[in-house]
């Protein structure tokens, strides 16, 4: 899947758990944009991502040491995050929109022929019985389809409250 559809769906994925939690402004614009981050992370192995081209040595690395969609697309590396999240304390608002946006991103690229190590280091690639062309027409529609989900989860209780204050 393409950088777009993975922020989309990580931006709805941020909504999603915002949507059903009673936190601050602050805290939700924080759990949106880590779901939205994290939706892009595990793209650090592909030198020519969004996230390989702003961290190239890193990237090289990762790329050099596991390939792609290997380690940063499996349940360890997921189980690795949430470790680390564990041990520094992360709040669960942050921790659960951080694993969220990086599970996400697994399933999107299940969703493509390659597929991905989902077990890694068994050398299993991992993938739907149905599979999308990235950057292709079904590609485009999802990412649309995302981005009007996580639209109306941001709004819809913000438009509620206003009509609801209007009809007072």
């Amino acid at each position: 899947m393409t950088g777009k559809t993975h922020l989309s769906c990580g931006i709805l994925v941020g909504a999603s758990i915002v949507s059903y939690c009673d936190i601050d402004l602050f805290t939700s614009i924080t759990v949106v944009t880590l779901a939205a981050l994290s939706s892009i992370f595990p793209d650090i192995c592909h030198t020519r991502s969004k996230v390989g081209r702003k961290f190239k040595l890193l990237s090289w690395i990762i790329r050099l040491l596991f390939g792609h969609r290997t380690f940063t697309h499996s349940l360890s590396f997921i189980a690795l995050i949430g470790l680390l999240l564990y041990l520094f304390h992360a709040p669960i608002y942050y921790g659960s929109a951080i694993i969220a946006g990086m599970i996400s991103h697994i399933i999107l690229d299940m969703l493509t022929p390659r597929g991905v190590k989902l077990l890694y280091p068994l050398p299993i690639n991992v993938k739907f019985p149905v599979t999308f062309k990235t950057g292709g027409a079904v590609d485009a529609a999802l990412a649309t389809a995302l981005t009007i989900g996580a639209v109306y989860l941001l709004f819809s209780s913000f438009w509620q409250e206003v009509f609801y204050n209007m009809l007072k």
